[in-house]
């Protein structure tokens, strides 16, 4: 015996018609991606590109032309003052991590050039230019490395510069004593030249 009752025809179920419509959204985010990211760029927009690879090059220290320091001294503030006239201070920790106070002789939007002093400890710090700066900064680099191998050279005419040249051309400089004082280290390596002083 038939029942006479209709029979239900199949509809698509819940889950399915949620999940059409979460693969459509996600599709349609995908693609929203897509144009946001690859929009089309406008011929001013574009750099051309001759096709030659870009060869930086090495900054050099000539320091054989470098001006050394008239006369000699070990008098501390005689030893600032060539590096420059005119420095900002403000509190800093020396190379054994006491107290002491930071000169910087360069503006806070420059790259660095400072010197820390402590009472036992003097430090020359400067920016180490790379093939890759630009040619504004590579000659900041110099120009403060002559700064420090006037203030060297006036601490000691042979040692002294002869410090600067060698950091300068990669050679890491041990302890050694230079005028009155004692060099503890000098480098330059990663951007950064320094030079500790042992007073």
């Amino acid at each position: 015996m038939a029942s006479d009752q209709p029979k239900k025809t199949p509809s698509a179920s819940p889950k399915k018609i949620r999940k059409t419509w979460l693969i459509w959204a996600v599709l349609l985010a995908v693609l929203a991606v897509l144009f946001l990211t690859f929009r089309p760029v406008a011929d001013e927009e574009l750099v051309e590109d001759d096709g030659e690879v870009k060869v930086y090059e090495p900054v050099v220290y000539d320091t054989a032309a470098w001006q050394k320091a008239a006369d000699t001294s070990s008098d501390i503030e005689e030893l600032k003052a060539q590096l420059g006239s005119t420095a900002t201070t403000e509190e800093a920790l020396d190379f054994h991590g006491k107290r002491a106070t930071r000169y910087r002789f360069s503006a806070p939007h420059e790259p660095p050039f400072y010197v820390i002093e402590s009472q036992e400890f003097l430090e020359v710090v400067w920016y180490y230019a790379a093939p890759t700066d630009d040619e504004a900064t590579k000659a900041q680099s110099i120009d403060f490395a002559k700064r420090g191998y006037r203030m060297m050279s006036m601490l000691d005419p042979n040692t002294g510069a002869h410090v600067v040249h060698q950091i300068l051309q990669g050679v890491a400089m041990g302890s050694q004593r230079i005028g009155a004082l004692g060099l503890e280290q000098a480098d330059c390596q990663d951007y950064r030249c320094q030079i500790i002083l042992h007073k």
